[in-house]
């Protein structure tokens, strides 16, 4: 039989299962789409039960020590076991379970308020209290936080004014927690009244089971943020011109100079960029290309001779290389003739504010809060302090520059507009280390709409994916795990397109989603709309089912429910006049369980074979019209190959299938035709001999003539025949294919009952699949082959044994 190693098309095919990459990890760069948020009536899936609290031991956490006593004592009554930590009561590290954040909430925001950052050190010290619990627990759910927000119910969108907008830092330190507490439930509820019988009425909802992210509850209808493409907005009346100066913060370097080039080049204007420091002269260091510059490096640190040492020449080096990299900027700006110029500036600092303003007279008339700090490291590493210093930036940066604005008549009759520099970290959660950096991010944004909606000042904040090799990012090749990068042309035409509009509001661009993804943060997705991913997205939830343990890089035990009628693939087949699953899918819901349980790292792997696939035949009735699904994956490493042993019992624990899947840094190529071949259909195989039955909808009875290769074609069956979703999931295993082979040995395999089908190995290729069969007395070097579209199946031997 021909199989694809002689097929010049075979190139061509995708590769199997490459676990979740959606870009070539030789080029991590791909166009972004425009996507705005906006809040959607949601119902609650349903009930948790009649007292669903009850029993439930968890730390209140707040900054309004009247509003956490009078939230404890509603969930008292509502069963919880509460402890409070608050202004008037010590943090206890025992005793609880899950945590309920209250933060800011209840408390009234001005400019410029810092009560946000006693509250900030009282939940980190909360989350370094749990992380040595919840880092091990597999349980999925087990532990929940629950951060509850007052910004106006719906997130800070819609057309009321936001509260507190500062419960925007904890939005975005929820929502990037499933990164290093991934079997953690997570869930960020905002509301539209801060008292203690709504916010124990929310809670009472939402705890148990987080099924969305982010969840608002306004005039009592609950809500969820839905992403949607969304074109450019054309440009304003006024867009910069020459005559207009435009303020960067943190615009020296990187993602704000890139900014800075495209808005000289694009509009004519002046461009000022700030720093924390004087403006760099020429030095030894300042002034070496990149080469000499390394060999500089290289000589200073052979000097340390201590830790200590070590530590302050790698800080030495730091700033040495910052300050190279502004003074080659501003140098090569000016000999190409742009007006960019450089004040000192720290943006947290009211007085170094004020003399910049007052450096550029009635200016600026566009201002761009990109200045931020981003220092990766896991969340349990970090100190309060730290994470204050993170959020600090973005923060009080932004509250020091609205105040300057406000200072004077003339600058906020010449502002036309501040922009924001937010990040997909905030917007969706960012990568492992990256807590306090969303957490700042999203305030941002959230202080946007407030100084909109209460000032009257005209706000956008813009998110942005990791630029290619710009910006603060620490970790470029951990990043790119996450997401794709941005091309820095398009980002920097993107942005001056932004400005010119004037648009106020949040606009999000996101490109093509990466490999890392914790089963919890698909609940993040679930609301976006119109993105290329969505079709990988949705096929991961849909064999990912309710989620019961999850242990990074080691374990996945889920539940799966199948109800009779509800998709195509579950009316076709009957066993004992039973509707049942049939084959394929269950081998395909075994096979889906691999794109969890990954080596550490995640490497891209590519499914290359699966051992010893077993299906107890009885178990895949749906009694009652409905089949539970318990599964478990377990990955290890054998024989220099990673390996993912995956079973599935019934909710007695009765086993139904089981197979082992084995992967590889490169596909698995096919050998030459096999000797020996034979049809599939056997000559003396009858249309009724066996258990099973088909109704022929899906799955057609095709025993068509063999070709001189000894295999047969078989019509495909695609994904919308299989299953009634928006986004079909795709198959690995042909189905055809596989019901094919089941169909005859069901009819040629005598037994005196339902039996247990063993596949013993499948070799898996792009575009193709060899299958050996083993069954008891077969022929060696015989075959049965199969051919559904342009995938191959070979199979040597049956064994479906009573």
């Amino acid at each position: 039989m021909k199989t694809p190693t002689g097929d010049p098309a075979a190139a061509a095919w995708p590769a199997l299962r490459p676990h979740l990459s959606s870009f070539d990890p030789d080029a991590f760069v791909r166009p972004v789409d425009r996507f705005v948020w906006e809040p959607l009536p949601v119902p609650h899936p349903g009930p948790a039960g009649a007292r669903p609290l009850a029993g439930m031991r968890m730390l209140l956490v707040g900054e309004s020590a009247a509003l956490v006593a009078g939230v404890a004592r509603e969930l008292g009554a509502r069963g919880a076991l509460v402890v409070r930590s608050d202004p008037d009561t010590p943090l206890s590290a025992d005793g609880w379970d899950g945590i309920v954040d209250l933060n800011v909430t209840g408390l009234t925001y001005e400019l410029g308020d810092t009560d946000w950052r006693p509250a900030l050190t009282r939940t980190t010290e909360a989350i370094h209290a749990a992380y040595p619990r919840w880092s091990e627990e597999a349980r999925f759910g087990r532990h929940v936080y629950l951060a509850l927000t007052h910004l106006g119910g719906l997130s800070g969108h819609g057309e009321s004014r936001v509260p507190q907008p500062l419960g925007g830092i904890w939005a975005g330190f929820a929502k990037c927690l499933p990164r290093e507490l991934p079997a953690a439930g997570v869930v960020v509820v905002d509301l539209d009244r801060a008292d203690a019988v709504a916010i124990a009425d929310a809670v009472e909802r939402e705890y148990v089971r987080p099924a969305h992210f982010e969840v608002g509850y306004r005039d009592g209808v609950r809500h969820v943020l839905a992403g949607r493409p969304a074109p450019a907005c054309p440009p304003g009346q006024r867009p910069p011109g020459p005559a207009d100066t435009v303020l960067i913060t943190g615009g020296a370097r990187g993602v704000g100079f890139a900014a800075a080039r495209s808005f000289a080049e694009t509009f004519g204007c002046r461009v000022v960029v700030t720093g924390r420091g004087e403006r760099p002269e020429a030095g030894e260091a300042t002034s070496l290309d990149d080469e000499a510059f390394a060999l500089w490096r290289r000589r200073r640190m052979a000097r340390a001779r201590t830790p200590g040492e070590l530590t302050e020449l790698r800080q030495e080096i730091r700033r040495a290389d910052e300050a190279r990299t502004v003074l080659g900027n501003l140098e090569r700006a000016a000999a190409d003739r742009l007006r960019i110029d450089y004040l000192r500036c720290d943006c947290t600092d009211a007085e170094q504010v004020e003399s910049v303003f007052a450096a550029l007279g009635d200016g600026p008339q566009y201002v761009v809060h990109n200045a931020g700090i981003d220092e990766p490291a896991r969340f349990d590493r970090k100190s309060a302090e730290s994470v204050v210093r993170t959020v600090d930036v973005k923060v009080t940066g932004f509250a020091q520059l609205v105040r300057a604005v406000l200072a004077r008549p003339e600058r906020r009759a010449a502002l036309r507009l501040l922009s924001n520099v937010g990040s997909l970290a905030g917007r969706m959660g960012g990568m492992v280390g990256q807590i306090d950096y969303a957490a700042g991010n999203e305030a941002l944004a959230r202080l946007g709409f407030w100084a909109r909606d209460n000032l009257g000042l005209p706000v956008q904040t813009l998110c942005w994916p990791t630029w290619e090799r710009l910006g603060v990012i620490a970790n470029y090749s951990a990043a790119v795990r996450y997401v794709s990068t941005l091309d820095p042309g398009e980002g920097a035409r993107r942005w001056a397109e932004e400005i010119a509009s004037g648009h106020t509001g949040e606009t999000v661009f996101l490109g093509r989603i990466g490999a890392v993804l914790a089963p919890g943060q698909l609940r993040g997705f679930g609301m976006l709309t119109g993105h290329p991913d969505l079709p990988r997205l949705h096929a991961l939830d849909h064999h990912l089912g309710e989620v019961e343990e999850y242990a990074l890089f080691r374990s996945l035990r889920t539940r799966w429910t199948l109800d009779a009628g509800v998709h195509p693939c579950l009316t076709d087949l009957r066993i004992e006049g039973t509707p049942a699953v049939p084959v394929g899918v269950v081998l395909e819901h075994l096979v889906a369980a691999g794109d969890w349980v990954v080596p550490e790292g995640w490497p891209l792997l590519h499914l290359r074979e699966v051992h010893r696939f077993t299906v107890r035949l009885a178990g895949l009735r749906l009694t009652g019209g409905r089949l539970i699904l318990h599964r478990r994956a377990e990955g290890v490493r054998r024989d220099g190959a990673w390996h993912v042993d995956v079973t599935v019992c019934d909710p007695a624990g009765e086993h139904v299938a089981g197979a082992t899947l084995v992967y590889g840094p490169e596909p698995a190529t096919l050998p030459a035709g096999p000797p020996g071949t034979r049809p599939v259909p056997g000559e003396d195989a009858g249309p009724d001999a066996g258990w099973l039955d088909w109704a022929g909808v899906v799955f057609r009875e095709e025993r068509p003539e063999p070709d001189d290769a000894g295999a047969f074609a078989l019509g495909p069956v695609t994904p919308a025949d299989l299953w009634t979703a928006p986004f079909p999931p795709a198959h690995t295993v042909s189905p055809a294919a596989v019901e094919a082979l089941v169909r005859e040995a069901d009819r040629s395999c005598a037994r005196d009952t339902l039996g247990t089908l063993t596949i013993g190995r499948l070799l898996l290729s792009p575009g193709a699949q060899q299958v050996d069969l083993l069954r008891a007395g077969a022929a060696p070097g015989e075959w049965w082959g199969a051919r559904a579209g342009r995938q191959v199946f070979l199979a040597e031997g049956v064994a479906l044994t009573g």
